[in-house]
This record gives structure tokens, sequence and C-alpha cells, in this order.
């Protein structure tokens, strides 16, 4: 699946049934607003390593990114399903209220253009290709396999001893 689409799709419906799990197994011990919204927070944020990871790994460089890049782009895919949250609500309200579409189509149908507003921002915005491009890293994230977030350990280099600028050419090439 090398698609971005496809995988986004994947992620997409995986991540609804991991908030539907939450939901239903925090149902009945707290209240149905709090179960939801902490079903969301889950979601979300798995739905980050996801995307991180697997949907869009192919759009970072093959070098490991710095802790503040992929902090970045976490913030910048919340403040994206904050977005995509309010397409939802507002779709779900005209197809609703203004066309007066029946409940479970106003959700189906907002749901399909939160999608469409998540995936656009994804792609041209927190997983555009070369968008956060990485200076030295502080500490470093590999492309492929859990976030790193201690320092990385230095590398003693040999100094390099240059031949003295009065030796022949030839000379040094024997020595």
């Amino acid at each position: 699946m090398r698609d971005h689409r496809v995988r986004f799709a994947v992620t997409g419906v995986a991540m609804t049934l991991l908030h539907l799990a939450v939901f239903r197994l925090l149902s009945g011990h707290v209240l149905a607003e709090v179960a939801n919204a902490t079903a969301f927070v889950v979601a979300t944020q798995v739905n980050f390593l996801v995307s991180y990871h697997w949907t869009w790994a192919s759009r970072r460089s093959a070098r490991t990114e710095p802790l503040r890049a992929v902090a970045r782009r976490a913030a910048l895919f919340n403040a994206s399903v904050l977005v995509a949250f309010g397409a939802n609500s507002l779709a779900f309200w005209a197809v609703h209220r203004l066309l007066g579409v029946p409940g479970t189509a106003s959700v189906l149908l907002a749901t399909v253009v939160s999608a469409a507003v998540s995936y656009l921002v994804s792609s041209r915005v927190v997983f555009a290709r070369g968008a956060l491009a990485a200076a030295a890293p502080a500490a470093a994230v590999p492309v492929a396999g859990p976030l790193v977030l201690d320092e990385p350990t230095e590398v003693a280099h040999e100094p390099q001893v240059a031949a003295p600028a009065h030796v022949p050419p030839e000379a040094a090439a024997h020595a």
C-alpha cells in the first residue's frame, strides 16, 4: 500500500474503530461526554503516531528528524484535527438543518467532508514533503521505529594531521 490515500483511509477506519472501542470501554463508568472526549483524544494521539510512522512516512527524509520537528508536526496535526472537527460540525449543521437530511446520513456526509479536509491539511501542511527540514538534531526520531527522546551520543573523531606546507609533494607521497 504505497498510495497515501489508501493508507489515510485505512488509518481513518482503524482510528474510528479505536474511538468506538475506547468509548464503549468507558461507557457506563463515566459520563457519555467524558467517554467520548477521552476516546477522541486517545484516537487522535494514536492517529498521529500511525500517520507519522506509516501513513505519511515516505514524506520524511531518510535522515532522522529532531524531536522539536516531531513536536511541531504533532502540534500541527492536533490543530488540523480541530480544523477537521470544525468542518465536520459545519457540514453536519448545513446538511441536517438547512437541507433537512436525516441525522445518520448527515453524520456520514459530514464525516466525508471532514475526512477530505483532514487529508488536504495533512498532505499539504502537517506531512508536506520537506516542510520541516531539520537542522542539527538535538534529540532525534528515527525514520522507522520508536521515538528517541534522549540525547544522541557523540562519536570522537581522530584529528587529521596535515603535511607541513614546506614539504615537497613527492616527499609527502612517500611518507
